[in-house]
């Protein structure tokens, strides 16, 4: 069990009293002790199709909570939205809720050597962006990367 699924009370508290959340760095002061992820979304001003809810926990990881589960909320609660972005690399799609990542790591996630190719989004504004190794790609919903191999040494 993770520690939101404890309905932790301050010491004299009861059912019916406010408690402090905090979601995507805002605090919220709610009454209701147990709500579903979506209100939660809701709460913290954003579309529960556009956006999903995840609980940060004491070490500050990240746990998916489905927009259907109840959630026994717990004074000082700390919760993310995140918005999953869609790409495609080399026309195989993906998804992911990390917005951020290297290039080596979406190399690896399309099958393919970081060591031997680079990746390239072919649908940016100027020309193609080309990224090896462990620089790291913002990736924004809808871009369309393709993997380049690299040139090897010229004789």
């Amino acid at each position: 069990m993770t520690d939101i699924q404890y309905n932790q009370r301050k010491p004299g508290s009861r059912p019916g009293d406010t408690l402090t959340v905090t979601i995507d760095d805002t605090e919220f002061d709610v009454v209701d002790n147990d709500q579903d992820a979506a209100s939660l979304v809701r709460l913290a001003g954003r579309n529960p199709r556009n956006f999903d809810l995840f609980i940060i926990d004491k070490h500050g990881v990240e746990t998916h909570v489905e927009d259907a589960q109840i959630i026994n909320l717990r004074d000082e609660g700390r919760f993310r939205t995140r918005r999953r972005v869609r790409f495609t690399v080399d026309g195989e799609r993906h998804s992911s809720w990390d917005d951020d990542q290297t290039a080596a790591a979406l190399l690896r996630l399309a099958g393919v050597d970081p060591t031997k190719y680079d990746l390239a989004r072919v649908n940016s504004v100027d020309s193609p962006e080309i990224f090896g190794g462990d620089q790291l790609v913002t990736i924004r919903d809808g871009d369309e990367f393709v993997t380049a191999k690299q040139a090897g040494p010229v004789a």
